[in-house]
């Protein structure tokens, strides 16, 4: 399993970019601007997890083959 992490400030177009660590080259990877999201099977499923705060998080274009573009979460306002 690979260690993920997701950028706290979003790019131009808005996303917040999800990285695989092992797999991010360095050039790519926001060294001071990440947070640790956790071990993951694949980029899937820490995307799952980082829109559960980032709802524009996207896998990162460099590590991630598949380049999952899925479109981001809606954003509903919570009920009290």
């Amino acid at each position: 399993m690979a260690s993920y992490f997701v950028a706290h400030s979003a790019s131009l177009d808005g996303v917040h970019a999800v990285h695989d660590r092992t797999r991010c080259p360095p050039a790519c990877f926001p060294r001071n601007a990440t947070e640790y999201l956790g071990e993951y099977r694949s980029a899937s499923q820490a995307v799952t997890v980082a829109r559960l705060v980032y709802a524009t998080a996207r896998a990162c274009i460099c590590c991630d083959p598949l380049r999952l573009y899925a479109p981001p979460a809606a954003t509903t306002p919570l009920r009290s």
